[in-house]
C-alpha cells in the first residue's frame, strides 16, 4: 500500500514529546549570550549536573583539545577555552546523548560520526575562511542534519521510503526525502533548532543547507555558512562518512568557492589534515 506524503505539518504533529536538551545545556546556551555572564555563574550552572560536568571536564582533558596540562576544574577550563567552546562542549554531549535510539534501517553510529566530523570540518573551515566564530561553525556542522533523527522516530516507515528511493536511483537524502514526503529533514530540523531556542543563524543556515542561492538572497553571511556545510560534506563523502540514505555521487557546486573565498588549493590543504580531524571527531563521539 502506497504511502500518503505527509506534509511538514503532519510530521510534526506526530512528535508526542518533542525532544529538549538538558536544562543545564539550555542554561549554558542562554548565560554564553548574554555578555554580563561571568565563568562562576557558568560553573554553577555546570556543577549542578554532576554526570555533565565529569564528562565535559573529561572532554577538555582529552587529546581533542590538546591543553598542555590537565585541567582539574571547569572554572578553569571556562578560563582556557573560553565561553563558547563550553557551550560546544554541552551541546555536544547533551545533543549525542538525547538521540541513541537504534533503528534497524537507520545507522545511528554512522550518523553521529558524520556529524562530529561535519562539525570538526566546520570550524576548520570557518577559522580558514573566517567565515564566522568557529564555534558557531561547531554547533551548525553537530546539528545540520538533526531533523533525519526525527524523522527516523517518528515517521519511520517514510524513513525506510526515503532510504530504498535513495538507493535506487542514487540520491541525497534531502532529495529522496522530497520525493516521498512534503517536506525534508533540513525543514525538520530547523523546527527543532527554533524550538530550542537557538539563534537564528543556526536555525536559518539548517533549513537553507540545500539552497545555496537562496541562502546567499537571505543573506551573505548565511550563503557564506551553507557554503561551508556543503563543503564539509562533501568532504565527508570524499571520506565515506556518510549518513543511511546519502547514495549521492560526491559532488560540490564551484559557486562555494566563491563564497568561501578560497582558491582550490585549500582543498589540498583540508584533505591533508582531514584524517586528523576524522580522528578527533571519533574521540568527541566516544567522551559524549
Amino acid at each position: 500500500m502506497p504511502l500518503n506524503r505527509a506534509s511538514f505539518s503532519e510530521i510534526i504533529e506526530r512528535i508526542h514529546t518533542i525532544p529538549s536538551l538538558p536544562e543545564v545545556v539550555t542554561e549554558v546556551c542562554r548565560l554564553v549570550n548574554d555578555p554580563d555572564t561571568h565563568a562562576k555563574e557558568l560553573d554553577a550552572i555546570i556543577v549542578k549536573d554532576a554526570a555533565m560536568g565529569a564528562k565535559m571536564l573529561r572532554m577538555v582533558n582529552s587529546v581533542y583539545y590538546g591543553l598542555p596540562q590537565p585541567v582539574r576544574s571547569l572554572e578553569q577550563a571556562i578560563a582556557i577555552l573560553g565561553f563558547k567552546t563550553i557551550r560546544s562542549i554541552a551541546l555536544s554531549i547533551g545533543v549525542i546523548n538525547l538521540f541513541q535510539q537504534q533503528s534497524a534501517g537507520f545507522n545511528m553510529k554512522a550518523f553521529w560520526t558524520h556529524s562530529a566530523v561535519s562539525a570538526t570540518l566546520c570550524r576548520m573551515i570557518a577559522g580558514k575562511a573566517r567565515l564566522c566564530d568557529p564555534e558557531l561553525a561547531f554547533t551548525i556542522g553537530l546539528l545540520k542534519d538533526i531533523g533525519k533523527v526525527i524523522l527516523v522516530e517518528n515517521a519511520p516507515d517514510e524513513t525506510k521510503a526515503i532510504i530504498a528511493v535513495a538507493k535506487e536511483y542514487k540520491l541525497g537524502f534531502h532529495v529522496a526525502a522530497r520525493e516521498v514526503i512534503d517536506t525534508d529533514d533540513a525543514e525538520i530540523g530547523s523546527w527543532l533548532a527554533k524550538h530550542w531556542g537557538l539563534e537564528p543563524a543556526i536555525v536559518d543556515v539548517i533549513r537553507l543547507q540545500h539552497d545555496l542561492p537562496g541562502a546567499g538572497a537571505h543573506s551573505p553571511e548565511v550563503g557564506k555558512i551553507v557554503a561551508m556545510c556543503q563543503f564539509g560534506r562533501y568532504l565527508c563523502s570524499l571520506k565515506k562518512i556518510r549518513i543511511s540514505g546519502d547514495c549521492d555521487e560526491p559532488q560540490l557546486d564551484p559557486v562555494v568557492w566563491s563564497h568561501l573565498g578560497l582558491d582550490k588549493t585549500a582543498l589540498v590543504e583540508v584533505l591533508t589534515v582531514i584524517n586528523d580531524e576524522v580522528d578527533r571527531a571519533r574521540q568527541l563521539m566516544q567522551m559524549a
